[in-house]
């Protein structure tokens, strides 16, 4: 009998976003066997082989059950084969390294968009905004738990070539369907003044085409996991932008095939459903998971606002998410949008979601070159890249967030 069950504390695992219970995880072996037994060998985790592709050899997991068929791992657990004793926590379904950190308020994030609009460029730059400049403002330590490895070893793998003597950028992402990929791990630690903060944090970037239909968005098993979404917008598809002297502009961009592009309203309207189908939402609750709706390539456009529009301004700096800031931006890009004709848009994500924010970024800040896929020679001048993570994170009270003005 699981007398204990009131006291389960699940979350998603931040790999393979499947809902585990921290009270009952597999466990690695630590290699540290008892004296006279054989140490036990690395070789590929074949859970992982077929969850990743990831025939990386590494100690077999440790998934001794009890009599109700109940794992027993909670802080440790005795490897049967060597009698090796363990602390590092598996997720029983995909056989990932928990970080230590991983908490059942733990948030999963997913980034979406149409084809173009920059996801993969975005992601990598927003890698190194982390790290670095938001890691330096917020005195945190962020890391990445999982190692440089899957999706992360990507990320680092393009901010080192776009930052390089060729300055390149990457290729867009490919069409998964099915098959899973190994999303990117962060791990979030400062001091809030009272104790100290954790949280986990993970992305999972999807191809473009893979949300052109409902059936390409049903197949992203993890978007019915996640805790937050950002959806990126490619300003050049929006409706009154589809004019001859946009379309040049918008090829000059990167934006190609404009005959047969994705709009946003396709993609937003398939997510819509899919979510409501997942939850089981009836037609007159709001889906509550907080939605980012992030249009990319802003810089192209700011030669059409004023010096002094908010979506031209830098990020504020300071230890909290400026929410006026946030909202100024906000209220400026769905006017920018409704003149760009998605008035519809506009009106159907107020109507589907509880909580959204309308963001204007740049990844590149100025314009590359797509003939050669490179960088402005000007270099990386990224535009308010963090603002939809730090808004989701001071949505989910982890960091600290500004009073509105009056």
């Amino acid at each position: 009998m699981q007398i204990f069950k009131i006291f389960k504390k699940t979350t998603g695992c931040p790999f393979c976003y499947r809902e585990i219970d921290l009270q009952e995880t597999a466990f690695q072996c630590s290699g540290h066997g008892k004296p006279g037994l054989s140490r036990c060998e690395e070789e590929p985790d074949q859970l992982r082989v077929q969850e990743f592709g990831d025939t990386t050899p590494v100690r077999p997991a440790i998934t001794k059950k009890n009599s109700d068929e109940v794992l027993l791992g909670h802080n440790k657990m005795t490897c049967p084969n060597c009698g090796a004793q363990s602390g590092i926590r598996l997720c029983p379904h995909c056989h990932s390294p928990l970080p230590r950190s991983l908490q059942a308020d733990s948030p999963m994030f997913g980034l979406v968009g149409v084809r173009n609009s920059g996801k993969t460029v975005y992601l990598s730059v927003l890698h190194n905004e982390l790290v670095r400049n938001i890691a330096r403002r917020f005195n945190a330590s962020i890391d990445t738990p999982g190692g440089n490895r899957g999706y992360t070893q990507q990320l680092l793998l393009n901010s080192s070539n776009m930052g390089g003597a060729n300055a390149q950028l990457p290729a867009q992402t490919a069409a998964r369907g099915n098959r899973n990929a190994e999303p990117a791990i962060y791990e979030w630690k400062y001091n809030d003044g009272k104790r100290l903060r954790s949280t986990v944090f993970s992305f999972y970037d999807s191809a473009g085409e893979d949300l052109a239909d409902r059936a390409g968005v049903e197949s992203q098993q993890y978007l019915k996991s996640v805790n937050g979404i950002i959806l990126m917008l490619d300003p050049f598809t929006f409706q009154e932008n589809l004019t001859d002297g946009i379309q040049k502009k918008a090829l000059a961009g990167g934006t190609s095939d404009l005959k047969n592009l994705t709009t946003p309203e396709t993609v937003i309207g398939n997510l819509i459903e899919v979510i409501r189908d997942s939850q089981g939402l009836k037609p007159n609750k709001k889906i509550k998971i907080p939605i980012a709706i992030v249009v990319a390539k802003i810089d192209a456009f700011f030669d059409d606002l004023p010096e002094s529009s908010p979506i031209r301004r830098r990020s504020p700096d300071g230890q909290v998410f400026d929410e006026q800031d946030s909202l100024d931006v906000h209220n400026h890009m769905a006017s920018l949008m409704q003149k760009w004709g998605a008035d519809n848009l506009v009106r159907r994500v107020d109507t589907e979601f509880e909580t959204y924010r309308f963001f204007g970024v740049s990844a590149l800040g100025a314009e590359p070159d797509y003939t050669s896929l490179s960088v402005n020679p000007r270099g990386l001048l990224p535009h308010r890249v963090a603002d939809p993570i730090l808004w989701l994170l001071a949505e989910r009270g982890f960091i600290p967030k500004s009073e509105v003005e009056k």
